[in-house]
């Protein structure tokens, strides 16, 4: 199967929801806590395995003016890869609710450079420092507002290359900052 589908230059997306691995040994019980129905042989002919983790915090939904929940907070752990490390986290929000159905991908650019050191933080007020020093103060309630500024927007992904890209290639900073993931409700998308 994964010979004409690359023969093909086509991408096969497969996606399965997990479940509890109920077994009578506890050791691969705690093992592997989840497995994926349908049999084993599509988890060695996956060449990238993703697992989808939807929070339930209060905090992680994302609710529109009058209070209904419209989206919530996802985190990503490639669980296997072909291409490049596997255990590697990211999260980012997902609105799922209304006409504006979308991934906010700006709205996680904050979370990846706010370990940097170019961003510092004193209160409820962030600083951007520039690469000319100059630095640039917002709250983290006007990051969208402020990313329409080309210089702002062309310097965050900046440290976004140098912080997430360029660090974990080069195997600098805290591996924890890459890898670290919690345990709630998963969904595993898969491809060939």
């Amino acid at each position: 199967m994964v010979q004409p589908i690359a023969n093909s230059n086509s991408t096969l997306l497969i996606l399965n929801q997990l479940k509890t691995n109920i077994t009578s040994n506890i050791a691969e019980a705690m093992t592997t806590p989840y497995f994926t129905p349908g049999g084993k042989a599509l988890n060695y002919s996956y060449s990238l395995r993703i697992w989808l983790t939807g929070r339930k915090a209060k905090a992680s939904f994302i609710q529109d003016e009058n209070g209904f929940r419209i989206g919530s907070e996802v985190k990503a752990k490639i669980e296997k890869s072909r291409f490049g490390t596997q255990g590697r986290v990211c999260t980012f929000k997902i609105v799922w609710g209304g006409d504006d159905v979308r991934i906010c991908d700006e709205d996680s650019w904050f979370e990846a450079i706010k370990s940097s050191e170019q961003l510092t933080n004193a209160g409820a007020w962030f600083t951007l420092i520039h690469e000319d020093g100059k630095k640039e103060k917002f709250q983290k309630s006007g990051w969208l507002d402020k990313l329409q500024d080309e210089k702002f927007r062309a310097r965050v992904l900046q440290i976004m290359d140098e912080e997430v890209i360029l660090k974990f290639e080069d195997r600098t900073g805290r591996a924890e900052d890459f890898y670290k993931i919690d345990e709630e409700t998963v969904t595993e998308v898969a491809t060939a």
